[in-house]
């Protein structure tokens, strides 16, 4: 991509097909994170399999992440599959977190064949029951994912309703780009401005919307062209030299700045 600032024709920086595509610096999740006693897992097991909805679901969690006994010993392996075979039940029988998660699983192929259109169904059921802005969000990812981008702005907007102020990034991005809506660079710096305000700190979205911010400063293009508020921006944004996306842009923006020199 190129602008009149001149650095962002380094595609690994900013993807103009998929700008909502950032490089992230890599983090475990702990694995087996749960504990409980044989008596408990077999009590839970002796539950679900009467049917009870929230024992089901609560089998299909712990699958998905395995668990451990008291005494710190594998207890329960991870098996994506099982997941997969108990949150259906638990979904069918109309329990709405089971809905949202299977669709998750399916949506991403995990567990089960990738199928876009079924986890739509059931994360719609889900969304329904609850107005959850975590199914909102899954919901506007998959219409993402299949190229239905006008969609995937309709739920990243019934998302941010929801309470998922994370999604305004996703919003800025799409108007700032130009995709599944008309581009316009102002409205999409304003979602980012706005990003910086209800977002926690702590949170990744806000490091995005301050490289976004700075990207918008850079080029110009919905902000005051600024090289210095770009630099700003992107070192607050890698403020803990976690944000591989504005590392790069500073990188580039420090060899434009030693040739001015």
């Amino acid at each position: 991509m190129k602008s009149k600032a001149g650095p962002l024709s380094d595609a690994r920086v900013i993807d103009p097909r998929h700008p909502w595509k950032l490089p992230r610096s890599k983090w475990e999740i702990p694995k087996y994170p749960a504990t409980q006693s044989v008596i408990e897992w077999n009590a839970l097991l002796a539950r679900a399999a009467r049917s009870d909805p929230d024992a089901e679901v609560r089998v299909a969690e712990i699958y998905s992440d395995g668990s451990r006994d008291s005494r710190g010993g594998l207890l329960v392996r991870v098996s994506p599959r099982k997941a997969v075979e108990w949150y259906r039940r638990s979904a069918e029988h109309g329990n709405a977190i089971a809905q949202g998660a299977l669709g998750y699983l399916l949506s991403e192929g995990i567990g089960a064949r990738k199928d876009p259109s079924e986890a739509l169904r059931w994360m719609k059921r889900a969304f329904r029951q609850l107005g959850s802005s975590g199914d909102a969000n899954n919901i506007a990812v998959t219409y993402r994912q299949i190229g239905n981008l006008g969609q995937a702005v309709r739920w990243f907007k019934k998302a941010v309703a929801a309470g998922d102020h994370g999604d305004l990034v996703q919003l800025g991005v799409h108007y700032y780009w130009g995709k599944g809506v008309r581009t316009n660079h102002a409205v999409g710096a304003r979602y980012f401005r706005r990003a910086l305000q209800e977002v926690d700190p702590t949170w990744f979205e806000h490091s995005d919307a301050l490289f976004y911010l700075g990207l918008a400063h850079l080029e110009g293009r919905g902000a005051r062209r600024s090289f210095r508020s770009a630099q700003r921006n992107l070192e607050r944004a890698n403020k803990d030299n976690d944000h591989p996306a504005a590392q790069r842009l500073l990188r580039q923006l420090t060899k434009i700045s030693s040739k001015r020199g």
